[in-house]
């Protein structure tokens, strides 16, 4: 079976993927259940090409694999929640005084990353500048999800300890 077919009995029930979306999203998410199931496809087909993805997994006695496609779908918008996730309000009557003290805490935020070990460093920099994602970061980089949970925890505590003073 190609990866076309694959795709054409997936959007056969497209209505109940939509809706299945529609359930798993919160009311508030400003992406639409329709883009969601989209990005799906689009996964389907991309590990479907590198055959990461069996069609004999998604597809079942002719009809496509409910559960796989529950799955997709739930981590689909579990990604986006995490990547997507609001910032508090911004504060616009800042003082001078407050400015200058955050200015002084990054510096020694700094100060304390630029005393890490080459590779703690350079993960550390890039999960906190570029990725802000752990599993993303993981990704790009093709180091284990633990071995970058771990470094990231590590370089946490030691900024914690060192700015703390404990």
């Amino acid at each position: 079976m190609s990866d076309e077919e694959v795709l054409d009995k997936l959007y056969r029930y497209h209505t109940s993927w939509v809706i299945m979306a529609e359930r798993l999203m919160p009311a508030f998410y400003p992406m639409t259940a329709e883009d969601i199931v989209q990005e799906i496809y689009l996964k389907i087909y991309q590990e479907l090409r590198i055959n990461k993805l069996s069609f004999t997994n998604v597809i079942i006695d002719d009809h496509p694999n409910y559960a796989i496609m529950y799955t997709k779908i739930r981590n689909e918008i579990a990604d986006m929640m995490r990547s997507d996730k609001p910032s508090s309000p911004i504060k616009t009557d800042i003082t001078d005084e407050e400015e200058e003290s955050a200015a002084a805490f990054y510096e020694k935020v700094d100060g304390v990353i630029e005393n890490f070990q080459w590779f703690h460093k350079k993960l550390f920099k890039l999960y906190s500048k570029e990725f802000r994602s752990i599993r993303k970061l993981s990704k790009a980089t093709k180091i284990s999800y633990k071995t970058v949970f771990k470094t990231v925890k590590e370089c946490k505590e030691e900024i914690k300890k060192k700015i703390n003073g404990k």
